[in-house]
């Protein structure tokens, strides 16, 4: 038990089989305030009780054939990194060459005076203070360093590159170069640079950089002096890539006439609405003053569809020249397609054959109408662009159900079926090269010619698709044409609305046996979306858990110093540290007992060093998120040695 620890007061502990001896080494040490003492009488308590956050120093007795006491030192070195203070009744001669794996900051030697004591005492706390403030700033720089947004390197005054940090390393791969000199195309004369940061300048240009595999690049590149020394020299380097904000403004005058072009389609299709709107009226009007039976009903019947048609076109309008908001809803996919076809026929040219095959049977999901239709639309312009220099090209689209899939094994991890609907747009053009296929979703990414395209079409069309819960692909091979195939979950039960409610979500989870898995459940949630932390936050204390909500990695880190939670739902991408590495802290650390990953990306492989881990995948609803965090935690658990049931008073302790 610690004795009469001030606060801010430094501690030691004092691993000493005498209890005289380290009874009166604590009262000495606190008498002169130095520091609060903790006596332990075994190996084994010391290290399971003693931590850099609660012991600066361990005051050790090691003889010559204490070998126990000796590996007790250095596991307490090497593994919680707390220092030792070595006495002894002789001079450890023998021992020497092993401890200094422990690598002590003094030694005393028996009998020794209590001025001797303190005085070594006090020179060791100072030195382990000082190399902890060190290590704190060490972290500090290597995780501005590391966790950097910008490629960062250091390199010395050859241009060798000594570090470098993970974005560095993503974007331009160890292998392919060593010296900075090799990075960059013109402009950069390293002598006239090296001789400007001895003078304390920090310089900064936009350059260009060799194609080290993701083509050339537009960089703005900083240069500082970072070390110098009468022998060496480090040069800290800050790259940020801005080849897309370049890109972006090149396409900002074709973007503008885009955006005219929309708000002229967009005021006639208003327009015609209204328009549309009166003769409905007057439709109407005219079926009052009419007899029931009367043949005219027919024409207004055959006038009303026509209507309802046009309306249909001008919706259509709407959603391509400007946003709207996400607006799901139950659709059979044959009508979606069928109404579209015309439209789609006019953007080909008359010599391309487009057919469209679709079942008889209805293929219900669940999806915003105007999403779905810009996909498709998407890809069948890109499969004309495909077709310029094919024999009798054609585009054909086919729409299939198949209640056996599993839609991506990856997403669903038990491998039980998922009833998908299928769209395929596939085209019999030049096909698409491996090496350009794994990038054929990348935001302005084009392999076609200056003027011809944007690089956003299949990118909008993937994060539209993912929006509503599909999932685009693609397979191609050179020469032999390409087909993307669209899949959504099929929406089996048409009689209730599929957006489950947060109320109807929790209380289908609480009907189920993994229902006690919540209840009081200490659950750290970690977004640096507040609306998403809300959310999560709102369905899961419905469902009985007790939240807590951090925006990063370091503020979760932080919640876990007061605070021990069942479990840890983390974003993957976080600011400064990913999900990933937050949860190896975490777990290390004993911070919380199991972790659950969200992420709005493809699934990653980053998450296969975790495969006992689930991954959910955004947009989820709220009886996805219930249902994931009761697998996480388990149905039956223990709340603080105490089984948490239900009755109809509410939850309580079982005795």
């Amino acid at each position: 038990m610690m004795r009469g620890r001030q606060r801010g007061m430094q501690a030691i502990a004092i691993l000493e089989p005498d209890g005289i001896i380290a009874l009166d080494i604590a009262k000495t040490v606190e008498h002169a305030k130095l520091a609060a003492a903790e006596i332990y009488r075994s190996a084994e308590e010391a290290l399971r009780r003693v931590r850099p956050s609660s012991h600066s120093l361990l005051l050790i007795d090691i003889g010559d054939d204490q070998q126990r006491e000796i590996e007790t030192a250095i596991e307490m070195r090497r593994v919680h990194g707390v220092r030792c203070l070595i006495f002894s009744d002789h001079a450890v001669s023998k021992s020497l060459p092993k401890l200094r794996e422990a690598e002590p900051l003094g030694f005393l030697v028996k009998p020794f005076s209590s001025q001797e004591l303190l005085a070594v005492l006090e020179s060791a706390l100072y030195r382990a203070r000082m190399e902890e403030k060190l290590q704190t700033s060490e972290r500090r720089y290597r995780n501005l360093f590391q966790y950097s947004l910008s490629a960062r390197c250091i390199v010395d005054s050859d241009g060798i590159i000594q570090e470098r940090n993970s974005v560095f390393e993503r974007s331009i791969p160890s292998a392919k170069l060593r010296n900075v000199q090799d990075l960059f195309l013109r402009d950069f004369e390293w002598n006239d640079v090296l001789e400007r940061v001895r003078r304390g300048e920090i310089l900064q240009r936009e350059l260009n950089t060799h194609d080290f595999g993701a083509g050339p690049r537009d960089v703005i590149c900083s240069v500082s002096l970072l070390a110098q020394s009468l022998e060496s020299l480090l040069v800290a380097i800050e790259i940020v890539d801005i080849t897309e904000l370049k890109r972006t403004r090149e396409e900002l005058f074709q973007s503008q006439k885009q955006e005219e072009i929309g708000r002229i389609t967009s005021g006639v299709a208003h327009d015609l609405n209204n328009f549309l709107t009166s003769i409905t009226g007057y439709l109407e009007i005219m079926k009052l003053d009419m007899p029931e039976k009367s043949s005219a009903h027919e024409d207004i019947e055959g006038i009303e569809k026509a209507i309802l048609k046009t309306s249909a076109l001008t919706k259509q309008l709407l959603g391509f020249s400007r946003k709207k908001s996400f607006e799901p809803r139950t659709i059979d996919l044959r009508e979606i397609l069928s109404d579209n076809i015309k439209m789609l026929k006019r953007l080909i040219p008359e010599n391309i054959a487009l057919t469209l095959k679709i079942p008889k049977e209805p293929v219900i999901i669940y999806a915003d109408v105007g999403h779905i239709e810009q996909v498709i639309l998407n890809l069948v312009v890109n499969a004309r662009d495909a077709l310029s220099h094919a024999d009798n090209p054609r585009i054909e689209i086919s729409l299939a159900a198949d209640s056996k899939r599993a839609r991506n094994q990856q997403e669903n991890a038990r491998n039980v079926p998922v009833p998908c609907a299928k769209i395929e747009v596939s085209d019999n053009g030049s096909g698409i090269e491996k090496s350009v296929l794994k990038r054929i979703f990348e935001p302005f990414f084009t392999t076609k010619e200056a003027g011809k395209g944007t690089g956003l079409g299949l990118s909008i069309a993937k994060s539209l698709s993912e929006m509503n819960g599909g999932r685009l692909s693609v397979e191609s091979e050179a020469g032999k044409g390409t087909a993307f195939s669209l899949e959504f979950p099929l929406y089996l039960d048409g009689s209730e609305n599929p957006s489950t409610s947060l109320r109807a979500a929790v209380q289908k989870a609480e009907d189920r046996s993994a229902e006690n898995a919540l209840l009081n459940a200490r659950i750290l949630i970690v977004d640096d979306d507040l609306s998403i932390m809300e959310t999560c936050g709102r369905a899961l204390r419905k469902a009985g858990a007790k939240v807590t909500m951090r925006a990063s990695g370091v503020e979760a880190l932080s919640a876990c110093a007061t605070a021990k939670f069942d479990l840890l739902l983390s974003d993957i991408v976080l600011p400064n540290m990913t999900g990933i590495e937050l949860w190896e802290r975490i777990r290390h650390e004993s911070g919380a007992k199991n972790c659950l990953f969200m992420t709005g990306y493809e699934p990653s492989a980053a998450t296969e060093e975790y495969p006992e881990v689930e991954v959910l995948y955004k947009p989820f609803d709220p009886s996805a998120l219930v249902g994931a965090c009761a697998r996480a935690i388990g149905t039956q658990r223990e709340i603080d040695g105490q089984r948490v049931v239900r009755d109809s008073s509410g939850v309580h302790p079982e005795v």
